[in-house]
């Protein structure tokens, strides 16, 4: 009987094993790679979370946190509330209004019309930053796809991958640093952990001599403008159950400002945003 017993054990565990790499972090080399074929610890559905924000002639990248309401980085809307904003993904095409945006934190969050006509992924919100060195990705579109691509429709469905890992992080200006090579389109997009979850979004950039590195405004940056404006999120479950939260966060502070961009010629300014990318292509004088 016992040995039954034994046996039974080990073939749990050994379930557990087989089940175990879909939920594991990815251990490996801390070099960026981009696809968007399956990644190991990465679920293709997550691609369908993102669309392109197109506010006048600039686009940056948003994804769903409820199923009404986006998010992405404010100077994507150059810091405006309550402006109207386009949102694609493939041939649809919807309007959205901008119900905040916080310049400090770097997020706002636009309310969807008629969101159902859209399928999607609609993320969770992380309950903390994953440890350092540990894989993250991040989702968008940079402006290197609208050249390749050609229009903003098709480049809505093909989003790039970026696999990285988490290098630094501020916990009190709640920031961290992508640790890959990011570009101007991207802005607003989302930084998952290997489970999933948003552990922030693409922000600014900062060059240096040796090179550009890229920043996020983190987790409870995001939480605390949803709290504030009343928006619903759920939060990631990290083993335990989900639940919706709208705990207020701590305050953070991100410095962020529209870079000049055009579709052939991206200038990232020293302590400067990002940016969001200009739709179509500038008339060259």
């Amino acid at each position: 009987m016992k040995t039954k017993h034994i046996f039974f054990i080990l073939f749990i565990f050994l379930i557990m094993i087989i089940t175990a790499p879909a939920l594991a972090q990815t251990n490996g080399s801390s070099n960026s790679t981009t696809t968007t074929q399956r990644l190991y610890g990465f679920d293709e559905d997550w691609l369908k979370s993102t669309v392109v924000v197109v506010y006048q002639s600039q686009y940056g990248t948003g994804w769903w946190v409820n199923p009404s309401y986006i998010v992405t980085a404010a100077h994507v809307v150059n810091y405006q509330s309550n402006v109207a904003v386009t949102i694609v993904r493939g041939s649809i095409r919807l309007s959205g209004t901008v119900v905040a945006a916080d310049q400090q934190r770097d997020v706002a969050v636009i309310q969807v019309a008629n969101s159902d006509k859209i399928a999607k992924h609609v993320l969770r919100l992380a309950r903390q930053l994953p440890d350092y060195g540990e894989t993250i990705y991040t989702i968008g579109y940079p402006s290197e796809l609208l050249q390749i691509m050609g229009s903003v429709e098709k480049m809505s469905e093909n989003p790039r991958v970026l696999s990285s890992a988490l290098t630094w992080r501020d916990p009190y200006s709640h920031i961290f640093e992508i640790g890959g090579i990011t570009d101007a389109g991207n802005s607003g997009g989302p930084v998952l952990d290997s489970s999933g979850n948003v552990i922030g979004l693409v922000s600014f950039a900062l060059e240096g001599k040796a090179g550009t590195l890229y920043f996020a405004s983190d987790v409870e940056n995001i939480k605390a403008v949803l709290s504030q404006a009343g928006v619903s999120y759920e939060l990631g479950s990290s083993g335990l159950l989900p639940d919706m939260n709208s705990n207020p966060a701590l305050a953070g502070a991100v410095a962020g400002a529209v870079t000049n961009v055009v579709t052939d010629t991206i200038i990232i300014l020293v302590g400067v945003g990002l940016g969001a990318a200009v739709v179509s292509r500038k008339k060259r004088r």
